[in-house]
């Protein structure tokens, strides 16, 4: 999916800009969907060459959508704006088994245990093998996401195409 593009103030500083485009689109989103939905964000940080910031938008452990507000210094005076899914259990999962394959391919790689054991070195080869486990485990991820959260994947489909609508409006609107 594309971003949408975000207009602020050239002559504003720039973290008072970026703070007002977040707080801007917050406010935005709490008014549509804050009387079924949880509307959070992450604790602002001031900008340096990149800055990035999400706010999500979840309905219990299962559904949810994030809005991805990104600003480079390359292009000081947009903000680029992305809706995505994005629920707990679906970022515990990914969390969670990608970090065990990863210690556990280090763990194989350093001890020269059998599939790594063909590796050089012992931190060469922990990070390589922790490098090779994901593999395996970012197909499981996708496995177990798309069992557990199966039932919800239409509703999250359905928030994350409103999200992306309500802030298609609040960017034709600061245009």
């Amino acid at each position: 999916m594309e971003n949408i593009i975000y207009k602020i103030d050239p002559n504003a500083n720039r973290n008072t800009a970026l703070q007002q485009a977040s707080n801007h689109i917050k406010a935005t989103l709490q008014s549509k969907f804050g009387s079924s939905y949880v509307i959070s964000a992450d604790a602002f940080i001031d900008a340096d060459k990149n800055w990035s910031h999400e706010i999500q938008v979840r309905q219990g452990n299962k559904i949810g959508a994030a809005v991805g507000l990104k600003w480079e210094k390359s292009n000081p005076n947009v903000v680029l704006l992305d809706a995505s899914e994005s629920s707990k259990i679906g970022n515990i999962i990914t969390i969670s088994v990608l970090l065990l394959f990863l210690v556990i391919g280090g763990y194989m790689g350093y001890n020269k245990i059998e599939p790594f054991a063909f590796l050089p070195g012992y931190r060469i080869a922990a990070g390589l093998g922790g490098l090779f486990a994901l593999i395996p485990g970012i197909i499981l991820v996708f496995i177990l996401k798309s069992i557990l959260l199966k039932g919800e994947k239409e509703q999250n489909a359905q928030l994350v195409n409103e999200v992306r609508q309500v802030i298609q409006n609040i960017s034709a609107n600061n245009i």
